[in-house]
């Protein structure tokens, strides 16, 4: 039993005998090569044969729309049919050699036609329908992406209520302009003087950072605050001192380093007056500001 031809496989036109030969490498522009090489030969043995035969426009036809098909979305989508065209077109030419006057040479060239329309209009329609297919596969991504985006909104969301329902157990947390401020008392964080954290301190802030991991993705300012007794220069450099260690432990906390920034404010924004020891201790804070938006990390 003769092996069978798979799509891909051209065929071509031995002019000297009429014959196909099979050729299972090659490609559909190949065989539209070799279907031209044909028709030149054609043209060629025709001329020193002496005569003088013009190809019938069926022929004509069938040629111009086997390399239309042949040049269109066919090639790779129908390649099939295109080749079914190719073999028809062959049986044109080759009638046309021994017959070219023939009514069966035009019939063959009409079914040369008609299968090489009918495979470039196939190409076609594979085409749109690729073309769809990915469209709709872009959109159902798309959509995909718009719900996950809404459900990590809701997440982070609620993420972010229950983090400050837990910060306003053990802090005074406000909104301002500037953001979420988590306020710290100075007195249960530091001795006098002092910018390293107590031991006790140490269990608040670890109560501070697991609300605050929840909201990882924002960034945060630590600030240190002092009361009014001192140098100003002095108070300045303690408040940095104490916005640095609370900056630093809360990045050994697992916060992300790159997420936070640490300010000394000095004696330079009371939120009490400093006539009084209640007052003061109420100036000497670390503010730990929750900015309302997500950012990009601080430079």
């Amino acid at each position: 039993m003769p092996r069978s031809r798979r799509p891909w496989q051209q065929w071509s036109v031995c002019a000297n005998s009429g014959k196909t030969t099979n050729n299972p490498t090659m490609t559909p522009k190949e065989a539209l090569m070799k279907t031209l090489q044909f028709m030149i030969i054609v043209t060629f043995v025709a001329l020193f044969a002496g005569c003088a035969t013009v190809a019938p426009n069926e022929l004509v036809n069938a040629r111009s729309a086997y390399q239309n098909a042949s040049a269109g979305p066919a090639e790779q989508l129908a390649p099939a049919e295109l080749h079914k065209a190719h073999e028809a077109l062959v049986l044109a030419e080759q009638s046309f050699l021994k017959e070219p006057d023939s009514q069966k040479t035009k019939d063959l060239a009409y079914v040369a036609q008609r299968k090489s329309e009918q495979a470039g209009a196939l190409g076609a329609m594979a085409a749109v329908k690729a073309s769809k297919d990915k469209a709709d596969a872009d959109f159902q991504k798309q959509q995909a992406e718009i719900l996950q985006a809404k459900q990590d909104l809701r997440d982070s969301e609620k993420r972010t209520a229950d983090a400050l329902a837990e910060l306003a157990k053990i802090a005074t947390v406000k909104e301002e302009e500037r953001g979420l401020v988590v306020t710290l008392t100075g007195s249960i964080l530091f001795r006098s003087a002092k910018s390293t954290l107590l031991s006790s301190a140490q269990v608040k802030l670890d109560q501070v950072v697991n609300a605050l991991l929840a909201v990882r993705a924002r960034n945060l300012i630590v600030e240190g605050h002092t009361d009014s007794r001192g140098s100003e220069l002095y108070n300045q450099g303690l408040s940095q001192r104490r916005a640095d260690a609370v900056r630093d432990y809360l990045v050994q906390r697992g916060y992300p380093a790159d997420r936070i920034q640490a300010r000394g404010k000095g004696e330079g924004n009371p939120i009490a007056n400093n006539a009084s020891p209640e007052g003061r201790a109420n100036n000497r804070r670390v503010e730990i500001v929750i900015e309302r938006e997500l950012q990009k990390p601080n430079p």
